[in-house]
């Protein structure tokens, strides 16, 4: 593991340093002031900001802002990231070509840099989590419907992941939404955004919410928008705190 820091690197630096990282498979971490655009399913803008952009060897590119966890701007791993200098300043580029995307942070003024040549081979595993469902689900797809077949795990969109993309027995797209807590009204919430983006191009498209339990709030909620659910009772926790349900959802 090595680490090397700079402070307020000029802009020519930057993109030296910046393309060495990149050809070495480091991981680089710059700290400036930037503005961003993405062009790509959609187009967005921006403006100038104080944040942190990341790049990974494995060409992810994560912009954040200085509050919350979640990047503003990103691109997952399987493209590439590039630095080069324009108009006197510092740009990094991180793009993919399926789907045609691209992340452009044109950086203002650069505070630090980090360069991180580090080694990781562990593998994150978790028990007794929503993970297991998965993993259950996409093995087992016939306990949530006879005949449901599984087409892509975690598909991204542009509301974030959608657990499982299926079909059912007559081909119907069926998005499936798995939580390991009793589902709420926020997880209703959150299958019914999925939904309507393969409404604007499908017929029919079913909805399913996958949980140990549901108040009957939620369960008419589903009903009353045409979603369905259905309940993997064992996966349903002994600890009653873990179930983050809200007075809002009975």
């Amino acid at each position: 593991m090595v680490a090397e820091k700079l402070t307020a690197p000029d802009p020519e630096t930057l993109v030296s340093e910046a393309k060495a990282a990149f050809r070495d498979g480091a991981m680089l971490t710059v700290q400036a002031r930037c503005e961003v655009e993405y062009e790509g399913r959609t187009s967005g803008y921006l403006g100038p900001g104080d944040r942190i952009l990341v790049a990974k060897p494995d060409g992810t590119f994560l912009v954040h802002q200085p509050t919350g966890h979640k990047p503003v701007n990103w691109m997952p791993g399987g493209g590439s990231v590039s630095a080069r200098t324009s108009e006197d300043e510092a740009v990094l580029l991180a793009r993919r070509t399926n789907p045609s995307e691209r992340v452009e942070a044109r950086i203002l003024e650069a505070y630090g840099l980090t360069r991180f040549d580090a080694t990781d081979g562990a593998t994150y595993e978790e028990s007794g989590t929503e993970a297991e469902m998965h993993e259950y689900i996409e093995e087992n797809p016939d306990v949530l419907e006879e005949g449901l077949r599984i087409v892509e795990h975690e598909r991204e969109s542009k509301y974030g992941f959608i657990d499982f993309f299926a079909r059912d027995e007559s081909g119907t797209p069926v998005v499936v939404e798995v939580k390991r807590i009793q589902a709420t009204l926020n997880h209703f919430d959150q299958l019914q955004r999925y939904v309507s983006l393969y409404e604007e191009t499908n017929d029919t498209v079913r909805g399913m919410l996958v949980a140990p339990s549901a108040s009957e709030r939620v369960e008419r909620a589903l009903r009353d928008n045409g979603l369905e659910f259905v309940e993997l009772a064992e996966f349903d926790t002994d600890a009653k705190g873990a179930t983050e349900a809200k007075l809002t959802d009975f």
